[in-house]
């Protein structure tokens, strides 16, 4: 028997919180297509070590039953350590934020860790891109929380797969 579940769907629930605020928080109708657009035209813009949308998968024999847990990870770029590199839209005030979402990260993390495992890498770095309207993405804007990007820079976060 196989028991699969997505990296995202890993770390939310292992991340999950509570919060009595219930108003409901809405983004533009067309705020997935919006983000599909944004994350293409980044990956087409990052040249040739970057390799857009790599699937990732890591298999555990628990007996009974295999644990898949896999994903795609938005990017690996080829560099000394490989990076993993995580691209989300937000319509938040970026200066306002001065840390990336925890499950954002942690999922960074993982793929990360299972590039690391598959490639017999020992050390990774961990990047997020978090970008502010089509607008600030159009013009290649956006803050760099826990590793490499494009105009600020904040942290450099790195991931032994043994963590």
């Amino acid at each position: 028997m196989e028991i699969k579940v997505s990296v995202r769907g890993l770390v939310e629930f292992l991340l999950r919180t509570g919060d009595i605020d219930n108003r409901k928080k809405s983004a533009p109708d067309d705020a997935m297509a919006e983000g599909s657009r944004i994350h293409r035209m980044i990956q087409k813009k990052m040249g040739s070590s970057y390799h857009a949308e790599v699937m990732l998968r890591y298999r555990r024999d628990c007996g009974e039953y295999d644990l898949v847990v896999e994903g795609r990870a938005d990017g690996i770029i080829d560099s000394d350590p490989v990076a993993v590199d995580e691209i989300k839209g937000t319509y938040r005030d970026l200066s306002r934020m001065k840390e990336p979402n925890p499950v954002h990260l942690a999922q960074a993390k993982c793929y990360a860790w299972m590039y690391g495992q598959e490639h017999g890498k020992e050390r990774m770095e961990v990047s997020i891109c978090l970008l502010y309207t089509s607008d600030a993405a159009d013009d290649l804007l956006c803050v760099v929380l826990g590793g490499r990007r494009i105009i600020k820079k904040k942290t450099s976060r790195r991931l032994s797969p043994t963590a």
